[in-house]
């Protein structure tokens, strides 16, 4: 089933983020407490959401927020984290991103963003085979501080 998320699902989704960020090989540290401030945030902000996969317990979560686009005062639905599982992936993915894009359109955007990680292609062919385009890649560097 695929739902909003609730408070008695934050510890589950504490560690879906968890995975996510060892899958996401970023050089910054998995912040628990902050994690924990932002699944509050994304739980009752009216312009965020958390929608969460519940299949034997929760195995997905998208979270996303509302804002404007950087360039235009367009409002847009910009993806914060999506995982799912491994042995949980399938056309679960599918009812979940139908589940954001209804929301951002409620919310009335006119765009909804996604992100994949890294140089991995199967999102993009995802995310293409759906209707998205390919708007630009990011690259981050560490730097001292």
């Amino acid at each position: 089933m695929i739902r909003r998320a609730t408070m008695a699902d934050k510890f589950r989704v504490l560690l879906l983020a968890k995975n996510f960020h060892e899958a996401s090989g970023l050089p910054i540290p998995f912040n628990p407490p902050y994690a924990s401030i932002l699944f509050d945030q994304f739980l009752t902000a009216p312009e965020k959401i958390c929608i969460v996969l519940d299949r034997d317990g929760v195995q997905g979560v998208l979270a996303a927020q509302v804002g404007f686009l950087p360039i235009a005062p367009v409002r847009a639905a910009t993806e914060v984290i999506w995982w799912i599982e491994p042995e949980y992936r399938g056309r679960d993915a599918l009812h979940m991103l139908a589940a954001y894009e209804a929301w951002a359109e409620e919310q009335g955007c006119s765009f909804v963003n996604m992100v994949g990680l890294g140089s991995d292609p199967l999102p993009a062919k995802f995310y293409e085979r759906r209707g998205y385009i390919a708007a630009e890649r990011h690259f981050m560097k560490p730097i001292a501080s």
